[in-house]
Order: C-alpha cells, then structure tokens, then sequence
C-alpha cells in the first residue's frame, strides 16, 4: 500500500519511553540550547499520534525517519493552557513573544491567506513554545508575489533570526534567496511547497509527501472506486505547480499500468480557489464528458466540485482528494444511503508538515545530522459514517495534532 514510504525515510524504530527530542553535546557546545523540553511517550502514545496523523495503522513508527516521529510527537504533545493561549495572541501579529529565550523562529510563508495556512502556522507556533530558548517569533507571508517573498526573506536576514521554516510557492526561484541566508549563518527548512533537488546545499531540509506516491495511493484509490474502469477528471491549483504536475503524472501512469480501462479525460487547473474550482467543473460539465471521479489536490475546493455538480442535476462523481474538510463530509454523509450517493476518499490534513519542519531545523542546530529530504507517506482512506463532526464548524480540517483550543480559535477566526 505504501510503496514509496521507504524511499528516503530511514527504518529506525523507537523503543520504550525513550525521548527523541533530548538532545546532545557535540563540538558546538551544548545543544540544549536548541532542545525542546523532555518529552517521554509510550508506544501506545506514539502510535495513537501515528494514526491521527495518517488516519490508519499502516504507518509504523519504525517505517519512517526519527526527525518525521519526532516532529510528529512534538506536534502531538500536551501543552499547557499557558502555551496555547501564547500560540494563539501571535497569530495576529507578525512578531511576537512567546517566552524569555534569546532565539527568534521566523516562519515564511509564500501565500499565507488560507485556512490551511493559519492551521500550520498556529501549529508551529505552539511546537515553537516547547523550545524554552525561542523567546519570538516572526511570521512574513508573501499573497503569492515571488518579489515580496524574496524581499521577506531579507528582511529576517537583516533581523538575523535564529532560523527559517518557511512553505515555498515558487519552487527553485527561491533558491539563490535560500542560499543568500544559509551563507549568513541562518539554516532554512522548507515544508510542504518545497525549492527541489536542486537546492540541498541551500537548504538544510525539505519536508513534504512525495508527490510520484501521492499521484500512485490516488490511483490505486480511485481504481478500487471503480472497479478499474470509467473516466477520471485531474484537478489540481495553479498552472504547472509542481506539486499537481508530480502526483498526475504518477496517477496516470499508474492507470495505465495497472487499470488501462481507466482513462484521464480532463485536466483542469483552479488556482485553489472557490471560484477557480467552480469554473473549472463547470466547463467540465459543459463538455458533456461521463467522468466516473476527480482526482484533487485540496478537500476545501471539492466542496464547489461537489455543489456544481449538485446545482447542475448531474451526478456527483467520485471524488479523491488531498486533507478533509467537515462540509465535505456533510455533504457526503447527507447523500449517504440515497439515489445520489457518492464515494469519497481523502487524507489527513497534513499540517503536521511544519512540525516536522520546526524539529529538523532545531536538531540541525544542535548539531545532529538532518536528511537533505524528509518525506512521509499520504494514505487515502474512505469516508465512513461519523467521521462528519456536527459539534465542529464546517471549515473543521479534520483530525490534527495541535491542541483542540487552539484549533477551535484558529477556525473561529477565520
């Protein structure tokens, strides 16, 4: 099922009670400088963080690398009341305190206005206030503008932050501007939009799901739907990102492979917006093509693939797509059991990205090594019955690692 999980992630398990976040001396000195503080888990405890962050028990501990758990149980962890409430006064300002250390967090953040975007960096924020030593944090996001993201990034080399997790929108055009801050002695770790292969030497990680495996689970998913036959539709954001260009090529190919009488009938780009996904299904109804399911990249927007189709009396095609969103499962489970029902697969909501982030970057500066890649496996699971939460607001993400009251303030103002 997981195919590609093994990739790049190293099959170490971790045993007992042991803490992976404590730290080590090496020739820099003490590296407790940068440690978070202690942190013991059970196994039960590791593996219940394990399955809320993959909605399955098919992602074993020792199936991935020690920075991918560590980040994972650092996200996962308890935080007092005292930290969220320091996690949430920041997540309206871009600088702000969250404790009496001397070392400065900055997040960058290419396009910043979302919701999954607030989650993530609400989510980094509260990790942040694990480490004693980080005492401010500073958040800069750039509404898409290549410019204002490079521009960002000077200015948190000019204020000589302590380092950098930053989501990168404009893959290796950010490079120089990478290596720019790596030459001043400041370490960047990029999470989810990630510079490529091209950049190890400017960056010290990148964290994301590989995208050839994504595009394979989504495949494998739909095939199962289907029962290897009908037409698919591939949605995905901005033109040629290359997130949608990796996992559709895999998906297609993986069709052709293993399910040749499903074929791709439609390719359609939405900008991740409301009014690009219904734009996007609209045409796609106008061209009267039979799809049997769409395959897309972001749950919040199916929810408009959904509606269109709704509001043109066709019939809802089966939908696979990346993170959840509690509408969308409304939706799906007000259809459950009736002549309109359709089948919905997703994933989690993977703001854990950043965590892991935030752990490769404080290890680095302990001095530990940190894999130049830090890939994790995206399964896809089936909607059931229940998993819609009518206690939870409907822009809900679904299940997440962060605190529940901060999520709750997160979602309230968005």
């Amino acid at each position: 099922m997981l195919a590609g999980l093994t990739a790049v992630a190293a099959a170490v398990a971790l045993s007992g009670c042991t803490s992976s976040t404590s730290g080590t001396t090496d020739a820099k000195g003490d590296s407790s400088e940068y440690a978070a503080a202690p942190l013991e888990l059970s196994d039960a405890q590791r593996d219940a963080i394990l399955k809320k962050a993959f909605l399955t028990d098919d992602v074993k501990a020792a199936d991935l690398d020690p920075t991918i758990v560590q980040g994972l149980e650092e996200a996962g962890r308890d935080y007092s009341d005292d930290q969220i409430k320091a996690a949430a006064a920041c997540l309206d300002k871009p600088t702000c305190t969250i404790g009496k250390g001397e070392q400065t967090l900055a997040i960058l953040d290419g396009a910043g206005s979302d919701l999954w975007r607030r989650i993530t960096r609400a989510q980094i924020t509260v990790q942040a206030t694990s480490y004693p030593n980080i005492g401010t944090v500073i958040y800069l996001q750039a509404d898409g503008n290549l410019q204002t993201m490079q521009a960002n990034l000077q200015t948190l080399i000019a204020r000589k932050v302590t380092g950098i997790v930053t989501y990168d929108d404009f893959g290796p055009a950010m490079t120089a501007a990478y290596q720019q801050a790596t030459n001043k002695g400041i370490p960047v770790v990029a999470y989810g939009g990630i510079p490529g292969k091209d950049a190890t030497k400017a960056v010290v990680s990148q964290v994301a799901s590989d995208f050839c495996d994504d595009g394979n689970q989504m495949a494998q998913t739909t095939a199962t739907m289907l029962k290897n036959t009908g037409n698919v539709a591939f949605f995905t954001g901005t033109p040629g990102n290359p997130q949608g260009a990796g996992w559709q090529a895999c998906a297609e190919s993986w069709f052709k492979k293993n399910a040749p009488d499903i074929q791709v009938v439609n390719r359609s780009n939405t900008s991740w917006t409301e009014g690009g996904a219904v734009s996007a299904t609209t045409a796609l109804i106008s061209t009267g093509k039979k799809v049997d399911a769409v395959l897309y990249d972001y749950a919040k927007q199916t929810v408009n693939i959904v509606q269109t189709y709704q509001q043109a009396k066709q019939k809802v095609p089966a939908q696979v797509t990346w993170t959840s969103d509690n509408s969308l499962l409304q939706m799906w489970e007000k259809d459950l059991g009736t002549p309109n029902e359709w089948q919905l697969a997703y994933s989690s909501s993977i703001n854990f990205e950043g965590a892991i982030a935030l752990a490769a970057l404080m290890n680095h500066l302990q001095g530990k090594d940190v894999p130049p890649m830090l890939m994790f496996p995206l399964p896809f699971v089936p909607a059931k019955k229940g998993d819609y939460l009518a206690d939870q607001p409907a822009n809900a993400p679904g299940p997440t690692l962060m605190p529940d009251a901060l999520l709750t303030q997160v979602l309230g103002a968005a």
